[in-house]
């Protein structure tokens, strides 16, 4: 182990499903790792307890500790937290990295680059692919950039694998979007066809035409359908983001327009309220479909 590791301290800001898990993952390979627990919910204080991860009561306490800060939370709340972070760097003139780990568009990025201040603070922009380290075994790629990415990279290989894409603030962000843009778009898609099938009776044959011309389809929909209303309340803004960044492009942003739709809906149904620890292993498929057809209702 790196001598320097154990001097480390990487705060998370916030360490629910995916902060948590890259929490235990550094702390096992020798990092201090620190958040702020105020006004969290009791899921992600216990989440954040289990994986070793301190509780500093304050946001100008981990920055007064960390060597350099990982901001993991829904999209919609990267601009506001990195403002508020920003007035306290300020205010205490620490030197310090912070590094955008959300699932936001890269003109969110740039919004961001501007509101940190350079004078105390290095900005890197940066993507998470895959799931937490504890459930990928150190292999969760995190694709960064920016004009002084080396900070981070203390992470290669104790938790991430970390992806150099280069200077430019917004890259990382548009990797982040690209790759999710196929993968959460796909599942939003997925739980459109199924829950317009299942509306309109034909369920069961269209599962036998599957089961005969399109198998792995309809396995990746029995996996994923009946579990998106467990992230749908993030996924929504991760898909007006991925639009934005599409539009941006000169692409249509309509498809993600459409999945932030379905990513609502989903949230209306029950399951949203159950948890990765919570939620019912045994539900089938057509159970979750009727969940969706009834949250149609609301």
């Amino acid at each position: 182990m790196d001598k320097n590791i154990s001097k480390k301290t990487v705060g998370i800001l916030m360490p629910g499903d995916m902060g948590h898990g890259c929490g235990q993952a550094f702390k096992e390979n020798g990092f201090n790792v620190v958040s702020c627990l105020n006004q969290r919910s009791e899921r992600t204080k216990k989440l954040a307890y289990t994986a070793g991860i301190k509780d500093l009561k304050t946001i100008d306490n981990v920055i007064k500790s960390s060597d350099l800060i990982l901001s993991i939370l829904p999209p919609e709340s990267a601009l506001k937290q990195a403002e508020a972070i920003n007035s306290k760097i300020l205010k205490l003139k620490k030197q310090i990295t912070y590094v955008d780990c959300n699932a936001i568009s890269p003109k969110t990025a740039k919004k961001i680059s501007d509101t940190i201040s350079s004078k105390f603070c290095n900005f890197i922009d940066a993507g998470i692919i895959g799931l937490n380290p504890i459930v990928e075994k150190g292999q969760t790629r995190l694709y960064v950039s920016g004009p002084n990415t080396d900070p981070v990279k203390v992470l290669n290989g104790n938790g991430f694998i970390i992806k150099d894409l280069g200077r430019d603030i917004g890259k990382a962000s548009a990797m982040k979007m690209i790759y999710a843009s196929a993968t959460k778009g796909t599942f939003a898609l997925h739980a459109a066809v199924l829950t317009t099938a299942h509306k309109l009776g034909l369920s069961p044959e269209y599962f036998e035409e599957l089961k005969f011309s399109k198998p792995e389809m309809l396995s990746a929909m029995e996996r994923m359908v009946p579990r998106i209303p467990l992230d749908a309340g993030r996924w929504e803004g991760e898909m007006h983001e991925i639009a934005d960044t599409f539009s941006d492009a000169g692409i249509t942003p309509k498809f993600h327009q459409a999945s932030a739709d379905m990513m609502k809906l989903a949230n209306k149904t029950p399951i949203a309220k159950e948890t990765r620890e919570t939620v019912d292993q045994n539900r089938s498929l057509i159970e979750a479909l009727d969940m969706y057809v009834e949250a149609l209702k609301k």
